[in-house]
């Protein structure tokens, strides 16, 4: 076999760092958040930036509690559905979820200038992680065996070895374990390369859930009526789960080759973020809102459990299986996302109808990931424990984030509230991303699976309606969000074969039902 998995200098730059190459997509979803919040808050699209006195403004722009004259309280439910989605792992394609509660009181102050210190505390839930993927197809006679041979190549280890064994990824010698590759030898013993089965085609899924919750502490000030500033420190909390089933059928057998993965990742995180919103003209309703936000410091932890299982033939068909199984156990690592950057701009007319648009710009290629004990050759005179490698890996893969929000609120009646949004967000990931496993160095070592999604943009429309009633309030919003990925169960070049895995353009649309409660006093 001929082993030219990437082109030669892409090779070659895979071959002289060391990364952990399935953290480049991780790392992608610890930066991304869904549009959630409060009722009203996602009726609008989520731009409330420079509108403000809205609790989950607290996740975007904290001078937006600032404009709070009276003290306020909600709490928030929704319902998620999958509309493509299947149950598996005992998840189902629906699923409810408590997405918000939060306070905020006022202090008038009356000063001079400054009139009102306003304080707030609001949870909600930043990312919903549930997400089903399935797709099959046939596989051109490539294997994701294949990707653990060509690893067993590349690093020029003998699998029978210890210390060889555990410098390769999980996967890996969990595969050799159970036959999945097998080592070619030559008339020295030597190892001259791994052979891997072959298959006709395969079948995927992997089932996704848990999330990351947020929780911020803000403080807001109004000057003069003029000049909102607020502050806010943010806590979140990381829990994923993911189930992976593959399943390939070779020679025409109804039996196959079976892979199965499952990981968690947990953690802790926080950031700082800092707004202002301003009034430009003391007369008019129009403002201007600016926040930036701090990365967000994460601190995880990360275990994973590999199964294979693998057919044997007898010359009278008849058939058993050589199984294999290993973990790892639970090791930390820490990511650091961008830096967040977002303009608005908003006005009310007649004190009828409000209206506010917004930018927000993050650069995913400045991420970065470090491991408490592990110790990079490649360094550049750094920390000592930050993967550079990965991210050069982050600057090939992914790109800067643009996202654009659009909301309205109209009063049609005494008491009664009618919202619509827009949101775009651009494409997190390069068209040719991949996940790249050719690395060298020990960090490679603890990936687990071939797996992965290139995410395409994401447009989300929004409607919602409200009643308030003394002090009363009640908000529903509907949200769908409209995203395609490109699906890939592994991704082998292979010049013998001439052909590569083609990946699957999949659909991740997702529809959101909210209902909020709330009392202002």
């Amino acid at each position: 076999m001929t082993h030219k998995i990437l082109p030669a200098a892409l090779l070659l730059a895979s071959l002289a760092a060391s990364a952990y190459a399935q953290d480049i997509y991780k790392v992608q979803a610890l930066t991304d958040q869904d549009l959630n919040g409060t009722a009203r808050f996602v009726g609008m699209g989520g731009a409330m930036n420079a509108l403000g006195a809205d609790l989950s403004t607290m996740a975007t722009n904290p001078a937006a509690i600032g404009l709070y004259r009276r003290n306020d309280f909600s709490l928030t439910g929704s319902f998620t559905s999958q509309p493509n989605g299947e149950s598996f792992m005992d998840i189902d394609k629906s699923r409810a979820s408590f997405d918000q509660a939060g306070i905020v009181f006022k202090t008038n102050v009356d000063g001079n200038s400054l009139k009102f210190v306003n304080f707030g505390f609001n949870y909600q839930k930043r990312r919903n992680f549930k997400q089903f993927i399935g797709i099959n197809g046939l596989t051109g006679g490539l294997s994701q065996t294949q990707t653990m041979a060509d690893i067993g190549y590349f690093r020029g280890v003998d699998l029978d070895y210890d210390d060889d064994y555990y410098s390769v990824p999980l996967f890996t010698g969990v595969g050799y374990d159970a036959g999945a590759i097998q080592a070619v030898r030559d008339a020295d013993g030597n190892v001259t390369d791994y052979a891997p089965l072959a298959a006709d085609r395969y079948e995927f899924k992997r089932a996704q859930w848990g999330g990351i919750s947020q929780f911020d502490f803000s403080l807001g000030m109004n000057f003069d009526e003029q000049i909102y500033a607020g502050l806010a420190f943010g806590l979140y909390d990381v829990n994923q789960h993911s189930a992976v089933d593959y399943f390939e059928y070779q020679n025409n057998y109804a039996e196959g080759y079976l892979f199965q993965n499952d990981e968690k990742l947990k953690g802790s995180g926080f950031d700082v973020k800092a707004g202002v919103i301003l009034r430009p003209i003391a007369e008019s309703p129009f403002r201007i809102g600016l926040a930036i936000h701090t990365p967000t410091w994460y601190d995880l932890t990360y275990e994973s459990y590999n199964y294979v299982s693998v057919p044997n033939y007898n010359d009278l068909g008849q058939v058993s299986y050589t199984e294999a199984s290993d973990g790892i156990q639970p090791y930390d690592y820490k990511v650091r996302t961008p830096w967040k950057f977002s303009l608005a701009a908003a006005t009310t007319i007649a004190n009828k109808v409000a209206l506010d648009v917004e930018y927000e710009y993050s650069d995913l290629t400045t991420a970065s990931v470090s491991y408490p004990d592990h110790d990079d050759y490649y360094d550049y005179g750094g920390s000592g424990n930050r993967d550079y490698a990965l991210k050069d890996e982050m600057k090939a893969c992914l790109k800067g984030q643009s996202t654009i929000r659009i909301g309205a609120e109209a009063n049609v009646l005494p008491g009664f509230f009618v919202r619509a949004g827009y949101n775009y967000v651009s494409a997190p990931m390069k068209d040719d991303a991949f996940l790249n496993h050719l690395v060298d160095g020990q960090s490679s070592n603890y990936a687990s699976g071939t797996d992965f999604v290139n995410l395409g943009e994401i447009n989300r429309l929004t409607v919602g309606f409200g009643y308030r009633h003394n002090n009363f309030y009640a908000d529903f919003a509907y949200q769908y969000q409209a995203q395609k990925g490109t699906a890939y169960a592994f991704q082998v070049y292979d010049n013998d074969l001439g052909a590569k895995l083609q990946g699957q353009e999949i659909d991740l649309n997702r529809n959101n039902f909210m209902l909020t409660l709330g009392f202002k006093f």
